[in-house]
């Protein structure tokens, strides 16, 4: 067997002892965002958090400070403005979620963007936001399939768990939650 062959097989049984782990762990939660654009100035206005049973932790629309969305983004998932009307505040679920994260690590698609974008609602509303440890699942997933990183939607394909796109919304994060849980699931069986 030739050295890089056998150099990415050891890498891929790293990658799912890995994921193995996570899922294990009770003290990881899987978290997604939808925001009001990819940019400078967005907000979070929609955050879900589960444990790795699935059991959901937190799942709620958050109206945006600045009341401004970008088109492209809500075609991509779907809120308007006038559904955020009478949804909290980012001060009012900031609480419950630095409650939740307090000595957890957090598993999310896209980590880099989902921790940004925390962050940056924090920023805008003059809060500081709490640090937690995060986990880039799709560098994970990449890794154990020996691929270069993928969309979800296209891992939910890849892993054959398409099913889920009948009883979840793509593109909002409670479903985006339960594809990154049932992916990595798909992963290492």
């Amino acid at each position: 067997m030739c050295r890089e062959a056998k150099q990415k097989g050891e890498n891929q049984a790293k990658a799912k002892a890995a994921i193995e782990g996570l899922l294990e762990r009770d003290d990881i939660l899987i978290l997604d965002t939808e925001t009001t654009s990819a940019g400078k100035g967005a907000e979070v206005i929609e955050l879900s958090v589960i444990n790795t049973k699935g059991e959901i932790l937190l799942d709620t629309l958050i109206k945006p400070r600045v009341r401004k969305m970008n088109p492209f983004a809500q075609r991509v998932h779907g809120i308007s403005l006038n559904m955020l009307d009478s949804a909290p505040t980012w001060p009012e679920i900031l609480p419950q979620l630095a409650e939740l994260a307090d000595r957890r690590t957090v598993l999310a698609w896209n980590a880099p963007y989902d921790r940004g974008m925390l962050e940056q609602t924090s920023e805008i509303w003059g809060l500081d936001y709490p640090r937690c440890l995060f986990v880039c699942a799709m560098r994970v997933n990449a890794k154990k399939r020996g691929i270069k990183i993928r969309g979800l939607h296209k891992c939910v394909v890849d892993e054959k768990v398409d099913h889920l796109f009948d009883s979840y919304k793509s593109h909002r994060a409670l479903g985006d939650i339960i594809f990154v849980l049932e992916v990595l699931r798909a992963t290492v069986r």
